[in-house]
C-alpha cells in the first residue's frame, strides 16, 4: 500500500488543558478537598478551605462581578475578594486566614494542570496589626474555677477540663479529642495524637492536675467509648458544648473585658508559664506552635523582666518628689 508523505500541521487536535476546563467550580473544589483529605489535613481545615473558597466566589457574585475559575487574575482576587472582606469589617488575621486557604487552593489547581499561570505565588498575607492578648488574671481565674458544681458529674467533668487547659495550654479540639489511653501518669504526661497541621506531641502536667484527672476518671467510670470526656449521653463532649459552658461560668462570674473561651485559657497558660520564669523553647513545644513567632510574641507581650526594667526607670515614678 502506498501512502503519500504526511503533513506535519495538526489540524484538529483538542487541546487536553482546554478539556480539563470542563470541570465546574464546585467540581473543582471538590477534587481539591479529596486531595487534602489524602494528605490526612484535620476536618476543620477542611471545612475551612472549603468555606474560603465558596467566600471568594460569592463575594464576586455579591458585587454583580463575573467569575471564572480558569481566567481570573491576582488583581481582580485583590480587589474583589481580599478588599471585599475588608469592606465587611473582616480583621487583618482573619483576611489573612481566607488569603492562605485560597492559596492553597490555587497552588493545587496550578500543579494538577487545571491552571495554566500559577497564582497562588503573588498571592500573600496583608500587613496585620499586632493585637492585645487577652488573658484572665489571677482572680479571674480562681473565680472561674470556683463556678462549676463540683458535686454533679458534669460539674467536676467541666472543672477538669478548664484545670487541664491551665495546666498544659492544648487547643480545645486536642482536649475535646483525647482519649482514656493518652493520659500516662507514671509518665506525668499527656499525648495529643493528631495536633494542628496533624503534629503529635506529648505536654507534661504535674501531681495537683494529675489527682483531679484521676479522680473525674474514677467517677467517669469503663465505658464502651474511649474518649474521656463525655457528655450524659456518654458520648464525646463537643467542642461547642464546651465553649458555651464556659461563657456561662463566664458571664456567672462576673467577668468583663475579656471573653471566657478555651483560648483565653491556652493564652493565660503562656502568660503565667512565662512569668513564672518559663523559657520560650520550652513553651513552644509545649502549646504545639510551629515555630517561635507565637511564642516570642508571648515573650515580648509578658516578660517579667521588662516589666521590672520599667518599674525601676519608669519616667514617672521617678519624678514622684517634684510631683
Amino acid at each position: 500500500m502506498n501512502v503519500g508523505r504526511r503533513q506535519n500541521k495538526l489540524e484538529h487536535v483538542e487541546n487536553s488543558s482546554q478539556a480539563k476546563q470542563q470541570l465546574s467550580f464546585e467540581d473543582l473544589l471538590h477534587s481539591f478537598i479529596l486531595d487534602c483529605k489524602a494528605k490526612n489535613l484535620s476536618p476543620l481545615t477542611l471545612l475551612f478551605y472549603q468555606d474560603s473558597a465558596k467566600q471568594m466566589k460569592g463575594a464576586f457574585l455579591v458585587q454583580q462581578v463575573p467569575f471564572d475559575i480558569y481566567s481570573v487574575s491576582i488583581r481582580e482576587i485583590k480587589n474583589h475578594f481580599i478588599a471585599y472582606l475588608f469592606d465587611q469589617g473582616r480583621s487583618d488575621n482573619t483576611v489573612n486566614g481566607r488569603i492562605k486557604a485560597i492559596k492553597q487552593f490555587f497552588k493545587y489547581l496550578f500543579e494538577e494542570g487545571w491552571l495554566t499561570e500559577n497564582i497562588a505565588k503573588d498571592l500573600h498575607a496583608v500587613k496585620a496589626k499586632k493585637l492585645m492578648i487577652q488573658t484572665f488574671t489571677k482572680e479571674q481565674v480562681v473565680s472561674i474555677f470556683e463556678q462549676p458544681y463540683q458535686k454533679t458529674f458534669t460539674g467536676y467533668r467541666d472543672f477538669t477540663m478548664m484545670m487541664v487547659l491551665l495546666e498544659t495550654g492544648m487547643r480545645i479540639g486536642e482536649l475535646c479529642n483525647l482519649k482514656t489511653s493518652d493520659i500516662f501518669f507514671k509518665e506525668l504526661e499527656i499525648r495529643i495524637t493528631k495536633g494542628k497541621g496533624g503534629r503529635a506531641r506529648r505536654v507534661p502536667f504535674q501531681q495537683t492536675c494529675g489527682k483531679i484527672i484521676r479522680k473525674y476518671m474514677d467517677i467517669r467510670g469503663d465505658m464502651e467509648t474511649d474518649a474521656l470526656f463525655v457528655n450524659m449521653d456518654n458520648e464525646q463532649i463537643s467542642t461547642r458544648a464546651l465553649q458555651d459552658k464556659m461563657q456561662t461560668y463566664g458571664s456567672v462570674s462576673g467577668i468583663t473585658g475579656v471573653r471566657v473561651s478555651p483560648h483565653t485559657f491556652r493564652h493565660t497558660m503562656a502568660k503565667f508559664y512565662i512569668l513564672n520564669g518559663g523559657d520560650p523553647f520550652t513553651l513552644r513545644r509545649i502549646l504545639g506552635h510551629a515555630s517561635l513567632k507565637m511564642v516570642d510574641y508571648y515573650v515580648e507581650l509578658f516578660s517579667s523582666d521588662i516589666k521590672q526594667q520599667h518599674k525601676k526607670f519608669s519616667p514617672v515614678e521617678n519624678m514622684k518628689r517634684i510631683l
